[in-house]
């Protein structure tokens, strides 16, 4: 076998130009291969047979082999992207941002920009564009959360799910964490592998979700969520990345406790405010053992339910019981400010509120009228 100083011994008897040529189709080389390990690693990740090491076993983080599963995900969509990957046209740094810039409309047009972009121009580029969140993305992305379960022939259940951080993802990754971590083992034991002990939560949890609907003798209040919101510079707000509408903060007052963070174009925290809890435990408390349900008409569900604000802070809501009502977490994703539907009335009367829906021109004029008394 050569080794590395023989070989760099070899090549010294090569004239420049040589060198140079060789080196561009070793490079293309590469980034032909790297394509062709995108489109295994997609089809593997379809078919969920990445091992749980998989980023050990490449010798990446596991932001790296999220990154690359993103981008493998991406390039089946994207023609024209996919295409300069597989003719090795593209570095991978070129190529990350392109695919999250990209879709099918501007598909050529990433592409031939991303040929002639440095990888910093376009992570500048995909960073801008995450930040242009509005209501109907925020809906998107809420609509894309999905669970598919199946059996497979040697008695297992098996499944895969997706769900947007900024819609619960955030609340069930902070919600496994926390109990798979107090799932200690005796003195002189060992620790049972992470996906076994969040399979024991799963398990847990349902068993525990069927015996309380059987033995609950009152409604019971969600848990609330840390969540760690990051305001750039030009004003918007992003959590794990991702950008956030108005309407999120907004929406999630009443059930998370909220810490923000000033942070450069870089992503490193400049400052940053304590967490703030705008509606107390007290007080959710208070609401949900007044309403005693999810107060969506015909709705009977009673177990960890949310608080909504029926009038929103962005129209002028306050943070008093009179302004807020116990929901599930389903219907309080279609209700303002992220949904169609708005509850109004006394929710201090049994009988008190009823369902409308809102048009996109009322949904604005509130906004504005907010803010004309604001000033």
């Amino acid at each position: 076998m050569t080794t590395f100083r023989e070989l760099c011994d070899e090549l010294r008897c090569w004239e420049t130009e040589s060198l140079r040529v060789e080196r561009d189709r070793v490079i293309r080389e590469q980034r032909k291969l790297r394509a062709r390990e995108l489109a295994l690693t997609c089809v593997l990740d379809e078919r969920d047979a990445l091992a749980k090491d998989q980023a050990a076993r490449d010798g990446e983080t596991e932001s790296q082999s999220q990154r690359k599963r993103k981008t493998a995900k991406k390039l089946e969509e994207l023609p024209n992207l996919g295409s300069a990957a597989m003719n090795g046209d593209l570095s991978q740094d070129q190529l990350d941002p392109a695919a999250d810039l990209a879709d099918e409309d501007s598909d050529e047009e990433i592409t031939e920009t991303a040929k002639h972009t440095s990888p910093v121009e376009l992570q500048k580029m995909a960073r801008e564009q995450r930040r242009k969140a509005s209501r109907e993305d925020s809906v998107k992305r809420r609509n894309r959360r999905s669970l598919r379960k199946w059996r497979d022939d040697d008695g297992f259940l098996c499944g895969r799910f997706e769900i947007p951080l900024e819609h619960g993802g955030a609340i069930v990754e902070s919600f496994f964490d926390q109990v798979t971590e107090r799932m200690r083992p005796a003195t002189g034991e060992a620790w049972e592998p992470l996906d076994r002990r969040q399979a024991d939560v799963l398990i847990g949890l349902c068993q525990l979700e069927a015996d309380a609907e059987h033995q609950a003798s009152e409604a019971t209040v969600g848990a609330r969520v840390d969540m760690h919101v990051d305001i750039t510079l030009h004003g918007e707000a992003t959590m794990c990345g991702v950008a956030l509408p108005d309407e999120w903060v907004d929406a999630a007052r009443s059930n998370a406790r909220i810490q923000l963070r000033v942070v450069d174009d870089d992503g490193a925290v400049i400052a940053e405010d304590r967490a703030r809890t705008f509606v107390s435990q007290k007080r959710r408390r208070a609401v949900v053992r007044r309403d005693g349900r999810c107060r969506w008409p015909g709705c009977t569900r009673r177990l960890r339910l949310q608080v909504h604000h029926l009038q929103p802070s962005s129209w002028g809501g306050s943070d008093d019981t009179s302004n807020l009502a116990s929901v599930c977490a389903y219907h309080h994703g279609l209700l303002v400010p992220h949904g169609d539907y708005v509850l109004e009335g006394n929710p201090n009367r049994p009988d008190g509120l009823t369902l409308r829906h809102v048009t996109e021109e009322e949904r604005e004029q509130r906004r504005l009228d907010a803010m004309t008394l604001a000033t």
